[in-house]
């Protein structure tokens, strides 16, 4: 079975910068000057998929998309 390659992004049109998403992977993410959150890794592998998960979980405008 092939891993799931994921495309992490974040729409900085409802990012409001809470930063749940640094707390969980500051490897993938960061707030960037605008205080949204930025993707630091695009295709992360997945190794990461648990971070991912998560962040997307608790990020609370639903921004984070992979």
């Amino acid at each position: 079975m092939k891993d799931k390659e994921f495309h992490l992004k974040v729409d900085n049109e409802i990012c409001q910068g809470t930063g749940y998403c640094v707390r969980i992977s500051s490897d993938l993410f960061s707030i960037n000057g605008r205080e949204t959150a930025q993707v630091l890794i695009p295709h992360p592998s997945h190794n990461y998929q648990e971070d991912i998960l998560e962040a997307s979980t608790l990020c609370p405008t639903r921004a984070i998309t992979y």
